[in-house]
């Protein structure tokens, strides 16, 4: 569900696997899979694979085992509700989304027993329909709120065959370990044009990536969820696969789409104002990337973001 980068590449390694596989898409994308019938993924070699899949507008046919929703944050709620009159009682509901807030909004409207958590460390873009280039990394944590329950353990061993993924045993702590790259990278990243490497070799902008990270770190406890030193250090090391990637919000930035501000940057900006956490790098970030956004739009003719 919400088959742009993430969705399709993750969808393409359970169908190469022999899996029955259904892309809920849009746009050209959705048009050249429903064309080909196949998904063609490009890796960072050059190197290609191609595997069945069906494609869809919107959720239909037989019922699945498990669902998994890859939607834009600030998609989610529509997802749950297009998915809500149509998916089995018994189906698991794997949410493979960023930011902190997306299992709950789709357990309120599917049910919170169903729902298990995601993260996905991955750099992927589509910028060809129908076709996925898989750039770096590509590993998975998924696990349920509730702890390791039998949901959770099936939906892991169902996926584990196809998939980098790791069964947690507090995904919600990873989720907020992920918020920590995001938080340091995708903002600044769309607001200058860097890649994730740059930022890191200019001591001013290195510090300004902690600084953005720091403040996860001081709204998570607020939450319940202890981050350290060493978690701020691990996602603010240069990592060699990501030097030349550009984030997801600075490609939606380029290509007009709306941004998941309200689920990285500004989410900390609302927390924080909420919990009384300052939260100033954040909050200049979202700022930023509000201008950013609007500005792309009015290039394109769109009226300004609500």
């Amino acid at each position: 569900m919400g088959a742009g980068a993430v969705g399709s590449y993750y969808g393409a390694l359970l169908a190469r696997d022999g899996h029955d596989v259904t892309l809920v898409a849009r746009g050209a994308h959705l048009a050249t899979l429903a064309s080909a019938g196949r998904i063609v993924v490009r890796e960072a070699d050059g190197s290609r694979w191609d595997a069945p899949v069906a494609a869809l507008a919107a959720p239909a046919g037989p019922a699945p085992d498990l669902v998994i929703v890859a939607t834009k944050s600030h998609h989610t709620l529509a997802a749950a509700e297009a998915l809500a009159g149509w998916l089995p009682r018994d189906a698991t509901v794997l949410s493979l989304q960023n930011g902190v807030e997306n299992v709950g909004r789709l357990g309120s409207v599917l049910g919170a027993d169903r729902v298990l958590g995601g993260i996905a460390f991955v750099g992927l873009r589509v910028e060809e329909a129908g076709l996925v280039d898989h750039e770096a990394e590509g590993w998975v944590r998924m696990g349920d709120p509730a702890g390791v329950t039998p949901r959770a353990r099936a939906a892991h061993d169902l996926l584990a065959p196809s998939w980098d993924v790791v069964l947690s045993e507090d995904i919600v702590h990873a989720q907020w370990h992920k918020l920590l790259w995001n938080a340091g990278f995708n903002a600044i990243c769309a607001v200058t044009g860097a890649t994730a490497g740059e930022p890191l070799a200019t001591p001013a902008s290195e510090a300004l990536v902690r600084q953005a990270m720091w403040e996860v770190v001081a709204v998570a406890a607020r939450h319940g969820v202890t981050l350290t030193d060493a978690d701020v250090d691990q996602m603010a090391a240069p990592n060699p696969e990501l030097r030349d990637y550009h984030p997801s919000t600075a490609r939606d930035l380029a290509a007009g789409k709306p941004l998941e501000r309200d689920a990285l940057c500004g989410f900390l900006a609302r927390e924080g104002a909420a919990l009384g956490v300052p939260t100033p790098v954040n909050a200049v970030l979202d700022g930023l990337l509000a201008l950013q956004e609007d500005r792309s739009r009015i290039r394109q003719g769109l009226p300004r973001t609500p």
